[in-house]
């Protein structure tokens, strides 16, 4: 491991490298679809199908095959469904998460239980193994981050209505429907996606505090994407080099880097 006197001697292997990309680019993707989640307060969301897919991560490694591919459909399936309840169904939000993140890790328990194996395995997608981060897995995030990136330029006038008012987004002739829905299938893709580095537990943070931070301190909507996606890159470069370098796991020390950056961007919006 790194030591103290030597703190860029991780650049030197690739393993760490590519943990570092990984992380990165998931403080990348999640800070910026992070963006939407909070001003539709949405929070809740990022929690909720983190552990569905964790759910879908245990059946892919109790039938012995693509483990992550699973993740993603258990967590697209979830949330087609909780945006159909929301706007055909009677259901809220809150609820509709709620029963579906209740049943998830009740079948997560059943299919690792069945399987009796693959538990270490499990762990590592629920806390987060940045180490087992390979470049298939670097590309995939690279190659999601530009899609979601260009999406978000291309369609930044939409989504600004849809977040501040359906009403008015509806009015002008914004799909608020399919927004909304393309919105919600990419955080499950960017939540998935992040699962791997940062684990199921700790992907919550990235989604939440940096455009959290970023809204103590700005005053539009695109300085509020840029300075999220800002924090989400520092706190993830910095957590996974503190990780590295004191030999702590990487999932906490991001998380702590991210609710620094809130909580002095906090303290600033009070002061001044």
């Amino acid at each position: 491991m790194i030591s103290v006197e030597n703190p860029l001697e991780f650049f030197r292997y690739g393993v760490f490298i590519k943990a570092l990309i990984g992380s990165v680019l998931s403080g990348f993707l999640c800070s910026l679809v992070g963006v939407y989640v909070f001003l539709r307060n949405m929070s809740f969301i990022g929690a909720g199908l983190a552990h569905i897919a964790f759910a879908g991560i245990a059946f892919g490694l109790l039938i012995g095959n693509f483990p992550l591919l699973w993740g993603f459909i258990f967590a697209f399936m979830a949330s087609s469904a909780i945006w159909f309840l929301n706007y055909k169904g009677r259901l809220t939000f809150d609820a509709t998460i709620g029963v579906l993140f209740a049943t998830s890790m009740g079948l997560a328990v059943l299919f690792l239980g069945i399987s009796g194996k693959y538990r270490s395995e499990a762990l590592s997608y629920l806390f987060g193994s940045p180490l087992m981060v390979e470049s298939s897995d670097v590309w995939i995030l690279a190659l999601t981050a530009i899609v979601i990136t260009v999406l978000t330029v291309l369609f930044y006038k939409e989504l600004y209505l849809t977040v501040f008012s359906e009403e008015i987004a509806k009015a002008s002739g914004v799909p608020v429907e399919v927004i909304t829905f393309a919105a919600t299938s990419f955080i499950t893709i960017a939540v998935v996606g992040a699962m791997k580095a940062v684990g199921a537990l700790l992907v919550f943070s990235l989604l939440v505090m940096p455009p959290a931070a970023a809204y103590e301190i700005v005053n539009s909507f695109k300085e509020m994407i840029v300075l999220s996606v800002v924090f989400g890159l520092f706190s993830a470069f910095s957590g996974m080099f503190f990780s590295l370098m004191f030999n702590v796991p990487s999932g906490s020390t991001i998380t702590l880097v991210s609710f620094a950056i809130f909580l002095l961007s906090y303290i600033k919006r009070r002061r001044f």
